[in-house]
């Protein structure tokens, strides 16, 4: 067996092989080294080349102004792809042959993908949220039953930031797969504050006051124009006021705030 560990000619570093040989008396390192030089030279040319264009894509996806999301994206599948390239190239220079890799590599993908079936659906889920871009971090979406603020989009999961301060950890394929409401997408959105209306009130008299007090407020958007609309709830007459704010320019809670007591002063005419 040791004497089949020899310097062979075939290999790049023959001659290194046999300059130690002749120093060490054993025949044994100068064959280690020959065997082992090739596969970390060619692993560190690779790896070092690899990081190189990783490196020069992430800059230009940088200059380009590309989305954070897609460019974590690429950054983390070149990576992977790095390394895998640059081991199966280390094994080959090792002497394994590239027809065991390919069949081990099949085998082991197939076994992989039976057992991590939703794992893999998530990652290709989230592969492509990242490339659709139904939302991005900072948008406020529903998904099912949970909403929140949008945190992170990982290749496996989506976060979010609830209302009441709670982290919400959604996998991607749920987000994929289910009807997504943003409200970020569009600047101007429609808001409502309820009134209740006393039961001697002058209804019409209070809707067109209603009416004006939105139409007047600056932070109100002209279009589309305010509503109002009367709802019996029971036995009480409840005003359900419909306004457009601009949410970029204005902070929807502070535009209630400020509508709300005028609402329902409004509210508060009865006949004459």
């Amino acid at each position: 067996m040791i004497a089949d560990f020899a310097c062979d000619p075939a290999f790049f570093f023959d001659r290194v092989c046999r300059t130690i040989n002749n120093h060490d008396p054993t025949g044994v390192f100068g064959p280690l080294v020959e065997r082992l030089v090739g596969p970390i030279a060619a692993f560190a040319v690779l790896y070092i080349g690899g990081r190189v264009l990783r490196r020069f894509v992430d800059a230009t996806m940088h200059t380009a102004n590309a989305d954070p999301q897609v460019r974590a994206l690429v950054h983390n599948v070149l990576t992977a792809v790095i390394y895998v390239v640059a081991v199966l190239t280390a094994l080959v220079a090792a002497g394994v042959n590239i027809a065991v890799l390919l069949t081990v590599a099949g085998l082991g993908t197939v076994a992989i993908g039976l057992a991590l079936q939703d794992l893999l659906r998530n990652l290709l889920a989230g592969i492509f949220l990242l490339l659709e871009h139904p939302f991005r971090i900072g948008d406020s979406i529903t998904v099912l039953d949970q909403g929140g603020t949008v945190l992170g989009i990982t290749l496996r999961t989506t976060t979010l930031r609830t209302p009441d301060g709670k982290l919400a950890v959604l996998p991607n394929l749920t987000a994929f797969t289910n009807a997504v409401v943003n409200a970020s997408s569009y600047s101007v959105r429609q808001f409502t504050l309820s009134v209740r209306v006393p039961a001697d009130a002058d209804i019409e008299r209070t809707m067109r006051d209603a009416r004006a007090v939105l139409e007047g407020a600056k932070a109100v958007a002209g279009q589309p124009s305010p509503a109002v609309q009367p709802v019996l709830d029971g036995e009480v007459t409840v005003l359900r006021c419909h306004y457009w704010v601009d949410q970029t320019a204005h902070d929807p809670d502070a535009v209630a705030a400020d509508l709300a007591p005028k609402l329902w002063a409004a509210g508060r005419h009865t006949p004459a």
